[in-house]
C-alpha cells in the first residue's frame, strides 16, 4: 500500500501568533511618534521602564523581521537571499544610528562607534563562532573562497577609508572630515555598494554559491522524500509585506532611543563607549542567530555570506546615510577611530584575510577571532578606566 503523504495545515492562529511582535511594534511606534519628546535621561523607575520596553519591542519585530527576511531568502536562494537578510538588518541599524544622531545628545560619534561594533562582533564575535561551531562538528568546514576574495577587499578599504583615513587628514579637527572629502566618501560608499550588488546578483553569482551537498543536508533530503512529507509554503506576498511592517515597527521604536542610549548605560553602570556595542547588539541579534544556526546545520558559505556582506553593508549604507543627515542637520559625524581601535580594526582585517583565503575553516581561528573581540570590550573598559581616573 503506498505511503500517503502528510501535509502540515496550522490553524490561523498558529500562524499568525508569532507575528504578534509587529503588532506591539506598531503600536508602540505610534505611540512613541505621536507622543515624541527630546526628553531622554533615565531618572525614575517609569522612565527606565518605558526605555526597557522599547528595546524588547524593537529587539522581538527585529526577529520577526529577520525570520521573514530568511524565508524570503529560502524563497529566491543564494545571494540574493543573502542580499534580502542584509539590506533588512542595516536597514535597522540606520534607523538606530539616526534616531541617536538626530536626539537631544546630538552624540557625533554613535555612528563610528556603531560601524566599528558591527564589524568587531560580524567579524571576530559571531564569525569565531560559527567557525568554533563548524569546528566541534567537523575538522575543517569548507565554503567558496571567491566569496570571501570578493567581500573583503571593499570591507577592508570601505573601513580604511571611512574609520581610519579621517584621524589622519588635517582638513578637520580630530577624526572628522572637511566637506568635499564627506561628500566623496559618501557617494563613493554609496555607488561602489551598489556596483557591487549589480554583479553580486548578476555575473558573479556563483561567487557566493557552495555547490557542494552536504551529508547532513543529502540524508534530510532523503528521508523527507521517503517519508512523503510536505508543508504548506509561506506566501511570498504575507511574508514581504510582514518584513515591511517590521521594519516600519522598528524605524518608529528607535525615535524612541534616541537620547535614551546614554541613559541606559548610566543607569547599569557602564561607560559610554558601550552603546554602539549596545546599538550593534540590537541590530545584529537575530541576523547572528540565522549566521549560527546555517552553522550547526554546516551550511558554512550561508553563514559567511551573511557575516560579509553585512559588514559591507554597514560601510556601503550607514556611512552615506550618516553624512546626508549631516547635510540637513549641520552636525558633522566624528568618524576617525582612536589609535586603539585602528589597532584593533587593522588586525581584525588581517586575521580575516588569512583565515579565509583559502576556503577551508578549522576551531583554532574561531578561537583567535573571539580573542580579537575580547580584547576589544577589554580595551572600551580600559579607557573608560583612565578617563574615570583622570
Amino acid at each position: 500500500m503506498p505511503h500517503q503523504s502528510h501535509v502540515h495545515q496550522p490553524s490561523a492562529l498558529a500562524r499568525w501568533l508569532p507575528d504578534l511582535p509587529i503588532l506591539l511594534a506598531l503600536g508602540t511606534g505610534g505611540f512613541v511618534l505621536a507622543h515624541w519628546s527630546p526628553a531622554g535621561e533615565i531618572n525614575n523607575s517609569a522612565n527606565l521602564a518605558w526605555s526597557v520596553w522599547l528595546v524588547v519591542c524593537i529587539v522581538a519585530a527585529a526577529f520577526r523581521a529577520m525570520a521573514h527576511a530568511d524565508a524570503l531568502a529560502e524563497k529566491f536562494g543564494e545571494p540574493l537571499g543573502t542580499v534580502i537578510l542584509t539590506i533588512s538588518a542595516i536597514t535597522i541599524e540606520v534607523a538606530a544610528v539616526c534616531a541617536v544622531m538626530l536626539g537631544s545628545s546630538g552624540d557625533v560619534t554613535v555612528a563610528r562607534d556603531t560601524m566599528l561594533s558591527v564589524l568587531m562582533i560580524l567579524l571576530n564575535l559571531l564569525m569565531g563562532t560559527v567557525i568554533i561551531i563548524g569546528g566541534l562538528k567537523r575538522e575543517e568546514q569548507e565554503f567558496n573562497a571567491q566569496s570571501a576574495s570578493a567581500y573583503l577587499p571593499m570591507i577592508i578599504a570601505f573601513g580604511s577609508i571611512t574609520l581610519v583615513l579621517p584621524r589622519f587628514t588635517r582638513s578637520a579637527e580630530g577624526g572628522r572630515m572637511s566637506d568635499p572629502m564627506e561628500i566623496f566618501v559618501g557617494c563613493a560608499a554609496l555607488v561602489i555598494y551598489l556596483v557591487f550588488l549589480y554583479f553580486q546578483t548578476t555575473r558573479h553569482k556563483n561567487f557566493y554559491a557552495h555547490h557542494r551537498m552536504t551529508e547532513r543536508e543529502h540524508d534530510a533530503r532523503k528521508e523527507a522524500h521517503a517519508a512523503g512529507e510536505t508543508h504548506t509554503p509561506i506566501s511570498t506576498w504575507r511574508s514581504a509585506t510582514l518584513l515591511v511592517l517590521s521594519l516600519v515597527g522598528v524605524v518608529a521604536i528607535a525615535e524612541g532611543l534616541a537620547g535614551r542610549v546614554q541613559g541606559l548605560l548610566a543607569a547599569s553602570y557602564l561607560p559610554a563607549g558601550i552603546g554602539g556595542i549596545f546599538i550593534a547588539a540590537l541590530v545584529l541579534a537575530p541576523e547572528g542567530l540565522a549566521a549560527v544556526k546555517a552553522a550547526a546545520r554546516e551550511e558554512t558559505q550561508r553563514s559567511m555570506n551573511v557575516l560579509l556582506g553585512s559588514a559591507l553593508s554597514t560601510i556601503g549604507l550607514t556611512v552615506p546615510a550618516v553624512l546626508a543627515i549631516r547635510w540637513f542637520t549641520g552636525v558633522s559625524p566624528e568618524l576617525g577611530l582612536d589609535a586603539p581601535y585602528i589597532v584593533l580594526l587593522v588586525t581584525t582585517f588581517i586575521v580575516a584575510s588569512v583565515s579565509l583565503r583559502g576556503g577551508r575553516v578549522n576551531a583554532i581561528q574561531g578561537v583567535v577571532h573571539i580573542l580579537l573581540f575580547l580584547a576589544f570590550l577589554v580595551t572600551i573598559l580600559d579607557e573608560a578606566s583612565v578617563v574615570t581616573v583622570k
